[in-house]
């Protein structure tokens, strides 16, 4: 049987209010009720961007789903976790911090936040999912202890995966530190002599001080290096290169591997959610005010996680006429996380699309 896949149209610019309630009229359309009991600890997953962003999703959109989750009597948190990359969300106290600046007070969001992989990200699971290139995924603790888990994932390109949706959201959104790395081993970045003017600024941000300035150009060491990727977001004269032909595909893979480990267990309590609004080419983890690359188009929702990410982006290419990640990275084939997504046993790219409300006029 095909999975569902809900769709509700969002004109471009839409005010954050009518964002909120279409999210809580589609949570009821869905029926996600179902998937939440009584005093369930319900994680309610996003992201609160990097400082300076604009593109995180807001607040009330977030207090729309806890909302939801409080009308179930579950009890509802956000959680996060940490991120390998030197920034504002490196540690927990940091981390809160941030999210509170962003906007994202109990106050605000009716929910306390919880950083899931503790101080550090030392609070990590080991579980057990004797896959292809993962025998075991280590994610963020608090996330294996959850009841259920609503994710609520902003589409936007990413510079190491392509698309950054529902699997990233999960996959490395809910790993430990420990997961992070495993997923980034063996992308290792190269610098391009010739158009390295020594700046430092790489090596500033590197989160485990793998690079050192030479005299004509930055010298990595392989052997520190986590491949991160951080020195390709940061530089600012193209001096740094990527084999994404290779590493991107294990990387898209151990997202999935990863996600399959956070989601075993938990059958019939996870529900997901994609904001196909302000999309850009760069995820919310770039500290800059990008500008959306196409008018915003609507909200989709799933217990499918395959099914979503699959809907996403056909949605997107039926709305545009292109395949908008292809262009935005042509180097990255980001459909390798949905395919072998499926291919593990997450889900289904069969779908049928249920419209809500005047949407009939999408067709995929």
């Amino acid at each position: 049987m095909k999975s569902k896949v809900y769709f509700i149209k969002v004109e471009n610019g839409e005010d954050v209010s009518s964002l909120a309630q279409k999210t809580n009229y589609l949570f009821d359309f869905a029926g996600f009720a179902d998937e939440i009991q009584k005093n369930d600890m319900v994680a309610v997953k996003t992201s609160f961007g990097e400082k300076g962003n604009i593109g995180y999703l807001k607040p009330p959109v977030v207090k729309a789903v806890v909302d939801k989750v409080k009308d179930c009597k579950g009890k509802p948190f956000l959680i996060e976790t940490n991120t390998l990359y030197v920034g504002r969300r490196t540690n927990a106290v940091d981390h809160l911090s941030h999210a509170h600046e962003h906007g994202f007070s109990y106050e605000s969001v009716g929910a306390p936040i919880i950083i899931g992989d503790g101080l550090f990200g030392e609070h990590d699971v080991q579980v057990e999912i004797n896959q292809k290139l993962c025998k075991y995924a280590y994610v963020a603790g608090v996330a294996k202890a959850a009841n259920a888990i609503v994710s609520i994932a902003h589409v936007t390109g990413h510079l190491a995966t392509g698309m950054g949706a529902t699997l990233k959201n999960i996959g490395m959104g809910l790993s430990s530190r420990g997961g992070k790395l495993a997923q980034h081993s063996g992308v290792i970045p190269q610098i391009l002599k010739k158009r390295c003017n020594t700046c430092g600024a790489c090596g500033r941000w590197c989160p485990v001080g793998a690079i050192t300035m030479g005299e004509q150009y930055a010298i990595i060491d392989p052997k520190i290096c986590i491949g991160c990727g951080e020195c390709l977001a940061v530089c600012q004269f193209d001096a740094v290169k990527i084999a994404w032909d290779e590493s991107t595909v294990n990387l898209q893979k151990k997202v999935a591997e990863h996600c399959l480990a956070i989601l075993k267990g938990k059958t019939g309590k996870v529900v997901f959610f994609n904001f196909l609004t302000h999309i850009t080419k760069h995820c919310d983890c770039m500290d800059k005010p990008f500008n959306q690359d196409m008018k915003d188009i609507g909200i989709v929702a799933s217990r499918d996680p395959v099914a979503i990410e699959k809907a996403t982006t056909d949605i997107i290419k039926e709305r545009i006429g292109k395949d908008f990640f292809k262009e935005a990275w042509p180097n990255i084939d980001y459909t390798i996380q949905i395919s072998y997504a499926q291919e593990i046993g997450l889900g289904s790219m069969d779908y049928d699309l249920v419209p809500c409300g005047q949407e009939d006029d999408i067709v995929v």
